[in-house]
């Protein structure tokens, strides 16, 4: 999503790297160059292919919650610090400005054992474009002024930062495209790290910085935290694997939902064309028809993460999972065709109060498969509320040997936690407030536990074709990954675009139904009709992006309230619908591999760059 960041990748590939070491340059340096959106201060996951073991992997470097970090001690400390409201003059703007919100980050855990594990380079070698990017600075473009908010900082405490980020030095003129953004404090942490590995941040002056920056705000980082994350992370599988029309995915596992939400979705949709004896194609890209029933299956799968998906690795204190989440039922074709046909309707939408009354198979009119949880999950806090981060970037990888990166970082939202260590430049995350406020593992599987780590959508892909690379993909935007990958992988397979018009392409965007939905019509959405009182019980909220009106009005006809986030109209584009970067495989007639392309998503300043 920057085209920096994409120099970084190619100037290592050109050095002799792979597509790992060029994966790990990339990822450090979008962290410089989109410092709101990712970095050292975070985490991430990485899907890919080793060419030279031919095996599938899956890495997951994801935060968690500190290990004194009860639910006991944040709610003595007022639970509402993971969530705040900033106020400035007459107006409140909720940011997530507070440490509370932060998890332990492990992005520096994860790309130092990256290179170890793959890389053809040194780890320093790799870095040398992220730091000369923090230490000589480089030339701010629209997507990083439009994010630069002095009066947040400030109000957050970070004089500093909000120097670093203004054009004047003094924290009063804010950056401009065309300026300069210099960050001497992030360049010299990247060079501690470039020297000393995990250590450079995770001991030393740099973990001394976050410990300190916890302390001064009474919350529970410790150099024991940092100390388990350095020697646990990054944590090593393999990704969630399905087929779908002749096509193997491989996406991303727990504690990210994306990737079961991605098998689940798929499996309904091929359900729906062998049954019907037609394709998707048929019906019409972006016609009525298709977008209800894309958006009908995504409804049914976020229904499902909602009640399911959460960190299923083993717990330190009990040596058991903390969820056990049932990933081969939700993940299998049965489960996929029993589900969609018993709440299906081509003309309407489906409406509870609450994802959580129908996630799973309660209300499906069948059994769940026997792996199943069979206790009453229940929403206990605003978890089930419409929420949305931004704080996200995702890139692919390919090299000539045949290893595929595909790579997604995050710190939440935009700025993270709004909290800086000081001298480090960096900004620490805010993962936690995807965790439900309550340590009752009965009422919710989102329950907060030490060492826990926060469920997520991000879902880096790979697509193979009768065993030969197809494309790899991912995106950020929270909520709208799984719709944003989902309709760009239909793209690519049924309606045979070219990566670059796949990711081009008009999206929507559809939710498990929930009770948050009530206010969210009332205030922001456009109702049906004038008749009707817009609330859940009646529609059923879809966004839609660049829609003609005669299918925003056929959507209407089937219970849809159409609209978006922000109250705009339904032509809007905007990155809330996702930020798709892609690599796509040509091959010839003969199945002989002719070329690469790549294709970078217009909603940010995306950027493919190849040799």
């Amino acid at each position: 999503a920057n085209a920096y960041a994409s120099k970084a990748g190619y100037d290592v590939l050109r050095s002799g790297g792979n597509a790992f070491d060029a994966a790990v340059a990339v990822a450090f340096a979008i962290g410089v160059t989109e410092p709101h959106a990712s970095g050292i201060g975070g985490g991430g996951v990485m899907t890919a292919y080793n060419a030279s073991t031919k095996q599938y992997v899956f890495y997951n470097f994801r935060e968690f919650i500190p290990g004194t970090g009860t639910y006991a001690r944040y709610a003595a400390e007022g639970i509402s610090k993971l969530e705040t409201v900033a106020t400035a003059g007459t107006s409140a703007e909720k940011i997530r400005q507070n440490i509370f919100g932060a998890g332990v980050p492990t992005e520096v855990a994860g790309l130092v054992k990256i290179v170890e594990d793959f890389g053809k380079l040194s780890l320093a070698k790799n870095m040398e474009p992220a730091i000369k990017l923090a230490e000589e600075g480089f030339t701010v473009k629209e997507a990083l002024e439009t994010n630069i908010d002095l009066g947040a900082m400030k109000r957050c405490g970070l004089t500093d930062s909000a120097k670093t980020f203004s054009s004047d030095g003094n924290g009063i003129e804010p950056l401009r495209t065309g300026d300069k953004l210099v960050q001497k404090d992030y360049a010299e942490v990247l060079k501690l790290i470039a020297k000393d590995g995990a250590a450079g941040f995770y001991t030393g002056r740099v973990a001394q910085a976050i410990i300190k920056a916890s302390q001064e705000r009474d919350y529970f980082i410790t150099q024991e935290d940092l100390n388990y994350a350095m020697n646990n992370y990054p944590k090593i599988g393999e990704p969630i694997s399905t087929s779908y029309n002749g096509y193997d995915i491989y996406t991303s596992n727990t504690p990210s939902s994306g990737g079961i939400i991605l098998a689940e979705a798929l499996n309904m949709l091929e359900h729906y064309s062998e049954k019907n004896n037609t394709t998707l194609a048929a019906l019409g890209h972006n016609s009525a028809e298709y977008a209800h029933l894309v958006a009908s299956v995504l409804q049914y799968s976020f229904a499902d993460k909602r009640k399911y998906i959460a960190d299923n690795d083993i717990n330190p204190a009990t040596n058991k999972p903390f969820v056990n989440v049932p990933i081969a039922g939700l993940a299998s074709k049965d489960y996929a065709a029993q589900r969609f046909d018993a709440i299906f309707n081509p003309n309407d939408t489906y409406r509870k109060s609450s994802s959580y009354d129908w996630g799973g198979a309660p209300d499906s009119g069948h059994q769940a498969p026997t792996e199943f949880q069979t206790a009453k999950v229940e929403v206990t806090s605003a978890i089930d509320e419409w929420q949305d981060d931004n704080g996200t970037t995702t890139f692919s990888v390919a090299d000539k040997d045949g290893n595929i990166v595909s790579f997604t970082q995050t710190l939440n939202h935009f700025w993270g936690s709004y909290v800086v260590p000081e001298k480090c430049g960096f900004f620490l995350n805010n993962q936690l407030t995807s965790f439900s406020l309550t340590d009752d593992a009965t009422k919710t599987v989102h329950y907060m536990a030490p060492y826990k780590q926060p469920v997520s959508h991000i879902m880096p892909t790979i697509i193979l074709k009768d065993g030969k690379p197809f494309a790899t993909l991912g995106t950020p935007g929270s909520m709208r990954i799984p719709s944003t990958v989902l309709q760009v992988v239909l793209n690519l397979i049924d309606f045979k675009m070219d990566i670059q018009d796949a990711i081009n392409a008009a999206r929507i965007h559809c939710y498990c139904i929930s009770t948050a939905d009530d206010s969210f019509i009332q205030t922001v959405v456009k109702a049906p009709s004038q008749t009707n009182e817009p609330t859940w019980k009646n529609y059923k909220i879809i966004d839609t992006e660049n829609f003609p009106q005669t299918v925003v009005d056929a959507l209407k006809a089937k219970n849809y309230a159409v609209g978006n986030d922000y109250g705009t109209s339904e032509s809007d584009r905007d990155l809330y619908f996702g930020g798709v970067q892609g690599i796509a495989y040509k091959y010839d007639a003969n199945g002989n591999f002719v070329s690469l392309k790549g294709g970078a998503d217009p909603r940010r300043d995306g950027k493919a760059l190849a040799f």
